[in-house]
């Protein structure tokens, strides 16, 4: 109960800090200012895909986006160049992309007057909510924005996987896809697809039952234990196992075992290097 309230406050806090800073925001827009909902294309850029143009599929709309744009996902989250180095390192950790790169061909709510763009709000393609590493400022990430630890961020809802799996911006043909399982809500990958996408060799050994992983990374199947090189073991939150042939693991193998930011963002199950993000 106690983490549910603390889960309720937070939520009513962030929709109460949204809800202020769009009501700011359509206040300071001009009289002929017009609002729409579309999905938005680039069509030209500057080469830090800071400043661009785009317009919708008929080309009915045109937009120019720039430094003044205030730029949102539907949970509030701020994604314009605008907001402080903490924000834009986590957009950066996040996607790995330039803003343009974000924003094309993404369906998004913007006003705009005389085609520029004033305020832009990027709509999820699914029901999935942003992971929380990237919020309380965990395994990597920047702090965008503190909250209390007790929060349990499964309470937001389930996650949602479409199959997808991203490693450093390029797309993992996999025939084994990640899932969430059912009985503790861990989300579980496809180990050797990820990892060789991480440039990291897999090595089986059926006596043993055990994989090695790169130089001295050792799991073993049905056991929670990890062994990074000869630092003391590390406890996983899935025992690794083997599925019609192939070896899954769970999500934070990946950041505790070979010191990846992995995460589940609307739908993609992502994977990406980060060794000097400031």
């Amino acid at each position: 109960m106690k983490r549910k309230a603390i889960f309720a406050m937070v939520a009513v806090v962030l929709l109460i800090v949204g809800t202020i800073g769009a009501l700011a925001l359509n206040s300071n827009a001009p009289e002929d200012a017009l609002s729409v909902t579309a999905r938005f294309f680039e069509v030209e850029s500057n080469e830090a895909g800071t400043e661009f143009t785009m317009e919708t599929e008929d080309g009915e709309y045109v937009i120019h986006v720039t430094d003044d744009t205030a730029i949102y996902f539907e949970d509030y989250v701020p994604m314009s160049d605008e907001c402080d180095e903490v924000t834009k390192d986590v957009r950066e950790v996040l996607f790995g992309r330039t803003l343009v790169e974000v924003l094309d061909g993404r369906n998004m709510v913007v006003t705009f007057a005389d085609n520029k763009a004033l305020s832009i709000t990027i709509l999820f393609e699914t029901a999935v909510h942003l992971p929380a590493e990237a919020l309380q400022g965990n395994d990597g990430y920047a702090t965008a924005v503190t909250l209390p630890a007790e929060v349990d961020w499964d309470e937001f809802g389930p996650v949602f996987l479409n199959g997808e799996i991203v490693v450093n911006g390029e797309f993992v043909a996999s025939a084994a896809v990640p899932f969430v399982d059912e009985a503790t809500g861990i989300v579980m990958a496809p180990l050797r697809a990820v990892a060789e996408a991480l440039d990291f060799e897999v090595n089986w050994d059926g006596t043993l039952r055990s994989i090695r992983i790169g130089v001295a990374n050792y799991i073993w199947i049905g056991n929670t234990e990890a062994q990074v090189g000869r630092a003391a073991p590390i406890e996983l939150s899935a025992a690794p196992a083997i599925i019609n042939g192939v070896t899954f693991v769970p999500i934070d193998f990946f950041r505790s075992v070979l010191s990846q930011t992995a995460y589940v963002f609307e739908g993609q199950f992502v994977v990406e290097t980060y060794s000097d993000m400031h």
